[in-house]
């Protein structure tokens, strides 16, 4: 599943194409994603103009001068593909938006997903707080509200452990479990403790961890594995630069144990049970 640094990646990108872009045209040719798309996109989206995107979470979301937001979920195996000229539609294309750049360029905006677990929406700005899908979203791993005090006291009323609590959104808005399994190798702290048993200082390496991870990740475009690609077409190459998450059967970098794996909540858990305490 795209996860924060692939989602920022995407967001990026279309940035670059359509601040201040005109919807010339807007193609739905399967609206049963995860939620079924509104019958009314089409038509309120039609020359409208979008402005620069911004990313909550794992959404990505473009203001309008119409005062709406589009919404982009890209599920499990969601991609944005950007193009400048039309190319045959694949299996799994779902939507395409053709928009007419400020300097009168065309692109072709497309949103491919074989498994059908993102979503599409457009909604007035002033729900954005009260959307279902917004509204519980944790704080965002770059804000200045990720802090000690903060992680601090929604642990003292959590029993989770903490790679759980790192994925939970509510919590923390972006991370999932390449980056989880990432972070807390990173900060030495075993995926399967207690929250209520980190220290200060163990909170504030889990903090620094986050960051630094996330914005190499980003950096290098995201992490491809499966279905990852930038919306121009190529790798996002964070994976070469994994230390643990998909190391199964290798040597732990830092102190030569073997990488051990199990399942956490139904999810592969990768960390060195030597260096991770």
């Amino acid at each position: 599943m795209p996860e924060l640094p692939e989602v920022e990646t995407v967001c990026l990108a279309l940035s670059k194409v359509i601040n201040n872009a005109k919807v010339v045209k807007t193609e739905i040719f399967r609206n049963d994603l995860r939620w079924k798309i509104k019958k009314s996109l089409k038509k309120d989206l039609q020359n409208d103009l979008l402005e620069k995107p911004f990313r909550r979470g794992k959404f990505i979301l473009i203001p309008t001068i119409k005062d709406n937001i589009f919404l982009i979920h890209l599920g499990m195996s969601g991609q944005i593909k950007i193009r400048e000229s039309i190319e045959t539609l694949l299996k799994h294309d779902h939507v395409r938006i053709t928009i007419k750049s400020k300097n009168d360029k065309t692109y072709f905006i497309t949103y491919n997903d074989p498994r059908r677990f993102g979503y599409i929406d457009l909604f007035n700005k002033k729900e954005i707080d009260q959307h279902f899908l917004l509204k519980k979203l944790g704080v965002e791993p770059f804000a200045k509200e990720l802090n000690v005090n903060y992680l601090e006291k929604i642990f003292k009323k959590k029993i989770k452990c903490i790679k759980d609590t790192l994925m939970d959104q509510g919590v923390i808005a972006g991370i999932g479990n390449i980056y989880a399994s990432e972070i807390l190798y990173s900060a030495k702290i075993n995926p399967y403790r207690s929250v209520k048993t980190l220290s200060k200082e163990e909170i504030k390496s889990i903090i620094k961890a986050t960051r630094q991870i996330l914005k190499k990740s980003i950096n290098l475009g995201g992490t491809t594995l499966q279905n990852h690609l930038q919306p121009n077409g190529k790798l996002g190459y964070f994976f070469q630069k994994l230390e643990v998450y998909g190391k199964k059967n290798k040597i732990c970098k830092k102190c030569k144990y073997l990488i051990s794996i199990s399942t956490l909540s139904n999810r592969s858990t990768y960390f060195c049970n030597n260096c991770q305490i």
